[in-house]
């Protein structure tokens, strides 16, 4: 493995792990943090003190800048936020022969759209990158168990107070809590059923500690429409998949709030003769409250909370084998600490379960261990859910089996 790697955004909180990662596990022989935020990037740079790693700046708002930067690139992370994705594409279809990861799973069916016209100029991207790629390798390991499927249910558990957070985070945990979005879906008997209200479909589930049992609702992840396109959905003919999560009582309570004053559909507000959107100001509220710019050590992380904020995702599977019904679940937990102990930033340190994901990805698509022409999909990769997970648990991730089937053996012991 050789050539030029670009981390777009490689500096923020779900990106720096990824680039940390490269570091410490990839071969490629030039790597560039491309970003807008030269403070935090040179640091993190300072803290890997690898001769292969330089910084770039990068206007995201400005396609040909990104061009500038992609213009002798062979590989890509994509770490920036959903908004610059159209720029992002051009440049790449500008550019041509990349191969690379992209984080965003916004605008579906547009980005996907665009899969010929990218292929045609010799571009491999696997989109909707990130902690997605263990929630659907999860249900491949627990579907494998089975001979016919019911239903599949992904869980999210993203375990943080309301001021351990990022803009981009905030934005995102309110995007999906927002009654006029309707990505809240299911799919069930081959149809995609949509526009489930927000906090729609509870279901309670166990999560291992410190979350414990939760009550659980749907989100807007794509889950729903991507897993049956999974070989091993299609072969056990999977009837139903569901998508839920559930963040800390913080965040809830935030939420709820909001829909109690009608935020999201608020009129602007005229103070001192300067309109202002009431979602918006409280908005930025929780990004200033959140806002961390102080590197630490793991230990003075968050000492008010004895523990550090973390994402634990599981899948629960229901079917039949040999006729009689049974169940799986797995839990994927996220090691602490992953910068090996070095100062950081708490929301670095929770973000390792999206970053990891894309520099494993990335560095099985130039090993030819996975991939495809134009923009495809976990399902459509030709991931082997065993390799991923062998991969992931040698970074000091753990998959955790909790109940399977009668005389089923567990991921990694076949």
């Amino acid at each position: 493995m050789a050539d030029k790697t670009v981390v777009l955004g490689g500096s923020g909180a779900m990106t720096s792990s990824c680039v940390y990662d490269l570091h410490k596990h990839s071969e490629f022989e030039e790597i560039v943090v491309a970003d807008a935020d030269d403070t935090n990037a040179k640091r993190l740079l300072e803290l890997i003190d690898d001769d292969r790693f330089s910084f770039e700046p990068v206007d995201a708002t400005d396609a040909e800048d990104i061009e500038r930067i992609l213009a002798d690139a062979d590989y890509l992370v994509n770490g920036l936020p959903y908004q610059f994705e159209k720029n992002v594409l051009t440049a790449i279809e500008s550019v041509g022969g990349i191969t690379g990861v992209d984080l965003n799973a916004f605008d579906f069916d547009q980005v996907l759209g665009q899969s010929e016209t990218l292929a045609d100029t010799g571009n491999s991207l696997w989109f909707a990158n990130g902690g997605l790629v263990s929630t659907i390798a999860l249900g491949m390991l627990a579907c494998d168990h089975f001979d016919n499927v019911d239903t599949v249910n992904f869980y999210w558990g993203m375990w943080r107070l309301l001021t351990q957070t990022t803009p981009g985070l905030t934005d995102t945990v309110t995007y999906e809590h927002d009654p006029n979005v309707d990505e809240r879906i299911v799919y069930e008997d081959g149809e995609i059923i949509k526009d489930f209200p927000p906090f729609g479909e509870p279901r309670d589930f166990e999560f291992p500690e410190p979350m414990g049992e939760q009550e659980t609702y749907l989100i807007t992840h794509t889950e729903p429409v991507t897993f049956p396109k999974a070989p091993v959905a299609r072969e056990t003919d999977v009837n139903r998949v569901v998508t839920r999560g559930v963040w800390h009582p913080e965040w809830r309570q935030y939420e709820e709030t909001l829909h109690a004053m009608n935020a999201f559909d608020a009129d602007p507000i005229e103070i001192k003769g300067v309109e202002v959107d009431p979602l918006e100001v409280f908005q930025q509220q929780i990004k200033t409250e959140g806002r961390e710019t102080e590197w630490r050590p793991p230990e003075q992380l968050s000492p008010e909370t004895q523990w550090t904020p973390q994402t634990i995702l599981s899948v629960e599977v229901t079917g039949t084998v040999d006729g009689a019904e049974d169940k799986a679940v797995y839990h994927f937990e996220q090691p602490f600490p992953f910068f090996d102990g070095n100062d950081i930033t708490l929301m670095r340190e929770y973000g390792c379960y999206v970053g990891v994901p894309l520099s494993v990805t990335l560095q099985l698509m130039a090993d030819d261990e996975v991939g495809s022409d134009g923009v495809f999909v976990t399902e459509t990769s030709g991931l082997d859910p065993n390799r991923y997970f062998e991969a992931m648990e040698s970074r000091g991730f753990e998959l955790r089996p909790e109940t399977l089937p009668a005389g089923a053996i567990p991921a990694g012991e076949q």
